[in-house]
């Protein structure tokens, strides 16, 4: 089981109590990447939700010719998959580690097993979830508006 204290350190899970830390503490898989290492491509599919713990990560479109082209960069306690872990679609980008990387991984059928049983977490790690989705359209928002 995961260290309750190195858990605390990550900011995603900072309105968790330690009881909430310890019944999603066994759904979190750590899950390390090297410096240029392809976490996920676009297209693919995938069901797995990754909380940076240390590190960062750049979410990347291909464009025409093949090109990566860099839409936004992540760093310790920010996340990524989310949108294929919510709506199970084939992932919408690129990611790709631009240092070494550790994560904490939780798959969306793990996931789905503590709704019944802890929904109060639940609600509070999509509340989570919800936030940051909704802070990456603020930013596209405003990179639009700059255009």
């Amino acid at each position: 089981m995961m260290d309750l204290k190195t858990l605390r350190e990550v900011h995603f899970f900072v309105d968790l109590s330690d009881q909430e830390l310890m019944v999603i503490a066994p759904i979190l898989h750590k899950k390390d990447f090297k410096l240029g290492e392809t976490i996920f491509k676009e297209s693919e599919d995938g069901e797995s939700l990754y909380i940076i713990k240390r590190g960062e990560v750049k979410a990347c479109k291909t464009a025409p010719d093949g090109e990566l082209f860099t839409l936004t960069m992540m760093k310790d306690g920010d996340i990524f998959g989310e949108m294929s872990f919510l709506d199970g679609r084939p992932r919408s980008a690129t990611i790709v580690a631009i240092s070494d990387l550790e994560t904490y991984m939780i798959e969306k059928n793990e996931f789905e097993k503590l709704v019944e049983t802890n929904p109060r977490v639940i609600y509070k790690l999509m509340k989570n979830i919800v936030f940051t989705i909704h802070a990456i359209v603020r930013g596209m928002n405003s990179r639009y508006i700059e255009m």
